[in-house]
């Protein structure tokens, strides 16, 4: 079978600020296993085939978890506790320093660090419990087992050990707190398995899942074929999956009406639906989905929206960043790119929630979005003027340029903002370059402003805490407050809902206040598959069609 993605895959960890990208995850969710998934309504569920895990305690929370025997990497080695461990290491603050260890793991700061005491690992090593601080919410939706340890050591090059020996020196540097050991572990485990064309180094490709990574050619495609081993999940019907990266949806189109492809699944415009208005013997559909599209503004690159642009002048950056979101066409852009896929796509006012989600209306009626409802390009001039800045004002405005709908986004805001007085320059990517390693998160992309649209991959009330806290590994554009910083702390362990969309609502009036975001629209999801492929389905949470891959069937 084959299914034909936007762009390319880059890392399979994509647990690291240049790896965290939908197209990795899709990849990721097909060549890996674990304790549990989301189902398309969206359920959890538990997959006891690879292991159980067990609340202990409620006080302290104290979680046991349990990988089943016989559950193993491709390579033959027991997944296990090491990898377990390895991934809570991974996710802790203190490894991730950029003066020290530092994984670069984007759960840096989250829940993790509410485990001070390195968990004990039992049941001859098939075990591990967690102990928590204090209680937190999301504790069921964190990611227990990532990489694997045993190939995280062979990457680092710290000496020959394989296998179970590799496993219990990862765990005596972790139980040892072994600086210069973890140094070493946290630089292959950031860096080891990016890579866009088979690596030299096999252990980069060990998984744990029902596929394995058996060709992937730069840009163009990755071949996945089924784990004879694989028993521990859901039982798959196809032997082989193989996913292209055409970034153009019109070539999409084509390839599936071609029959080169099963099914194609991305960012649609209106002439991907038209054009597949036209294709026989094929199933189209429209999800709404949980991701958000969304334009971000830089306030760490000295640049227009950085007080220290303005000598440290917070109050004028902040007028020149307001006079830019009132700058943005939204109503345009929905209008023309979005409306033409899903007629009933309204533009969403909340930074914390979704629409239709709990707390949503509240939010919005008193998070301050109203002041940007609309196109207000006198107004933003006024906000100029006040601000006392020379019009016009440059804005290096980054996206993914060969991704149609962005490029019809930058050219309605470019139109837009000149009449404001903002120049807004194209410093544009392709999409594989702009989520590559020296692209959005790197540190090493020099712009103002950007578009893009984060994905959910779990209904985690914390979910989006690492792009929101100061130094988080998902807040790529150096946003800071220190109120937003005391809410998400407290929401870890907040335990009642309502405290729960209160701490949110706070959290949404902060970033409106501080003019750090325009969140534009829920993505809608145009899925299409051939009639000849069964038991396809989209799903609103990443990895969206992809989520029950183990179900599709090709008619004989």
């Amino acid at each position: 079978m084959t299914v034909a993605q936007n762009s390319a895959f880059s890392s399979l960890n994509a647990n690291t600020t240049t790896g965290n990208s939908t197209y990795n995850q899709n990849i990721i969710y097909m060549t890996s296993s674990g304790f549990n998934y989301y189902d398309n309504t969206p359920a959890l569920v538990k997959n006891t085939k690879f292991g159980t895990y067990t609340k202990v305690s409620d006080n302290p929370l104290t979680i046991k978890y349990t990988i089943n025997k016989g559950v193993k990497w491709s390579d033959g080695t027991p997944v296990n506790a090491s990898d377990m461990l390895l991934n809570w290491a991974s996710s802790i603050t203190k490894y991730n320093d950029p003066k020290g260890v530092n994984f670069t793991s984007v759960y840096a700061g989250t829940g993790f660090d509410l485990i001070t005491k390195t968990p004990e690992i039992s049941d001859n090593g098939q075990s591990i419990t967690f102990v928590y601080d204090k209680p937190y919410v999301d504790w069921e939706l964190q990611p227990i087992v990532n990489m694997p340890a045993a190939s995280t050591w062979e990457l680092a090059g710290i000496d020959s050990k394989k296998g179970k020996a590799a496993q219990d020196a990862v765990v005596k540097a972790i139980q040892d707190n072994d600086t210069a050991t973890l140094t070493k572990l946290a630089t292959a485990w950031a860096t080891g398995f990016n890579f866009e064309g088979m690596p030299s180094n096999k252990a980069a490709l060990v998984t744990d899942g029902p596929y394995v990574i058996s060709k992937l050619v730069k840009n163009q495609y990755v071949t996945l074929t089924a784990n004879p081993a694989y028993n521990w999940g859901p039982k798959t019907h196809v032997s082989k999956i193989t996913v292209r990266f055409i970034a153009d949806q019109t070539a999409q189109v084509q390839a599936l009406s071609n029959g080169e492809v099963n099914i194609i699944y991305g960012q649609a415009t209106s002439d991907t639906v038209k054009a597949l208005s036209a294709v026989k013997g094929v199933t189209t559909t429209t999800t709404p989905t949980s991701d958000y599209e969304h334009i971000d503004l830089t306030f760490n690159n000295k640049g227009p929206f950085d007080p220290a642009t303005y000598g440290g002048d917070a109050a004028k950056a902040l007028l020149v960043r307001q006079a830019f979101l009132k700058s943005i066409p939204r109503d345009q852009i929905i209008e023309r790119l979005i409306k033409p896929l899903a007629s009933n796509i309204k533009p969403d006012n909340s930074q914390t929630f979704i629409p239709g989600q709990d707390g949503y209306d509240a939010s919005v009626a008193a998070n301050g979005s109203s002041d940007y409802a609309t196109l207000d390009n006198a107004g933003a001039k006024a906000l100029l003027a006040k601000a006392g800045v020379k019009t016009p004002v440059t804005v290096k405005f980054a996206y993914a340029n060969d991704n149609p709908r962005r490029a019809g986004e930058f050219q309605l805001l470019q139109a837009a903002a000149k009449a404001s007085g903002f120049n807004v320059v194209d410093v544009g990517k392709p999409t594989a370059d702009f989520f590559g390693a020296n692209g959005l998160g790197s540190g090493k992309y020099n712009y103002d402003a950007t578009v893009f649209a984060w994905s959910y991959t779990s209904l985690a009330r914390t979910g989006a805490e690492s792009q929101f806290i100061t130094g988080g590994n998902s807040n790529f554009n150096g946003y800071s407050n220190k109120t937003v910083d005391a809410d998400f702390k407290a929401l870890e362990t907040e335990q009642d809902n309502a405290k729960q969309i209160a701490l949110l609502q706070d959290v949404d009036k902060q970033a409106w206040g501080d003019a750090m975001s325009m969140i534009l629209f829920q993505l809608p999801d145009v899925t299409a598959h051939s009639n000849t492929v069964e038991n396809v389905s989209d799903a609103p949470l990443v990895p969206n069609v992809f989520w029950n891959f183990f179900d599709w069937t090709v008619k004989k």
